[in-house]
């Protein structure tokens, strides 16, 4: 039986997704046309009203090269006499595309959701800033955040990492550079939201419905990692983490991906590693949606479904 995507799903976004088709898929390595294309179809806001009773402030955080990184700070206005749990979050786009400040409507919703303060990064993008600059900003707003726990009323033991698409990618890699370097306490858990993991994913295995497609991917790790390595075996460690051999001491994992996705064999590959190592790991696979699809369509049922499990994952460590 062929793929094709959910009906409910079908109904609520295929007008988008056919304005999107229509526009046509830009040449490989054609970021700015991307980013167009991009923008259009997903409508991010960065204007998305803050609800009541939460809070948006904006922190910086010095990154190695003397940048200042910012970071995107929602939570209750609730006073807590504890220290509470607190997500890094970093957005997605391919590497190259979108903004912390665009995450500002699914942050609000997490947040009003789960009550958890979330903290997003607004790292630089590729390909004007390439690796490692983009993970470099994501670890210096961790280190920040860690620095900072008392001022922000959080608990260092009860900060996760999450990401979606290449910030699942990045966050990924934080949680490598956190065991590795020894961050204490250790990080509580990574919440990856169809994650971009593996620079060599060049196949469709989506029978032509990917939102997200092979060029894209393509277009995205040599912007990241120059398109004279992204492929080969001159990758960088800390760049892909599906190259790491090594998941000893990192933290449980929560993954969720859709079906028609390019992404879902390298997404599989990884999690069967994290459960063949023992460590704790829940998997979700939403059938007939493609990457984005939350935001696509929001009100549908599978949508819905894929919010309230990442609240869940939000609320248990």
């Amino acid at each position: 039986m062929p793929l094709e995507y959910d009906p409910e799903f079908a109904a609520a976004a295929g007008q988008a997704l056919a304005q999107y088709a229509a526009l046509g898929s830009p040449p490989i390595h054609d970021i700015e046309s991307r980013r167009s294309r991009f923008q259009s179809a997903l409508r991010k806001d960065a204007q998305f009203p803050i609800a009541e009773g939460l809070e948006r402030i904006i922190h910086t955080a010095p990154a190695p090269d003397g940048h200042m990184v910012e970071i995107h700070h929602v939570r209750t206005q609730r006073h807590h006499q504890q220290p509470q749990p607190a997500i890094v979050h970093i957005h997605g786009g391919g590497y190259f595309s979108f903004s912390a400040a665009q995450s500002i409507q699914s942050l609000v919703d997490y947040v009003s959701r789960s009550g958890v303060q979330m903290l997003s990064v607004e790292y630089r993008l590729a390909p004007e800033y390439p690796f490692p600059i983009p993970l470099d900003d994501c670890w210096a707003a961790l280190q920040w955040v860690a620095r900072n726990a008392t001022t922000l009323n959080i608990d260092p033991a009860r900060i996760a990492i999450m990401g979606e698409s290449a910030g699942g990618g990045l966050a990924a890699n934080v949680a490598l550079l956190a065991r590795d370097r020894r961050f204490n306490p250790p990080l509580a858990k990574q919440i990856l939201i169809y994650p971009m993991l593996d620079d060599r994913t060049n196949t469709d295995t989506t029978e032509g419905l990917a939102f997200f497609d092979v060029s894209d991917c393509i277009t995205g790790w040599a912007a990241y990692l120059g398109k004279e390595v992204a492929g080969t075996d001159r990758v960088p460690k800390y760049a892909a983490a599906a190259r790491n051999d090594n998941l000893n001491g990192l933290p449980e994992l929560y993954l969720d991906c859709p079906q028609v996705d390019i992404l879902l064999p390298e997404n599989l590959q990884y999690l069967s590693r994290f459960a063949a190592a023992r460590i704790p790991t829940e998997f979700h696979l939403y059938p007939g949606v493609p990457h984005g699809f939350t935001s696509l369509a929001p009100s549908v049922a599978c949508s819905l479904r894929a919010i309230e499990n990442r609240v869940r994952a939000m609320l248990s460590f």
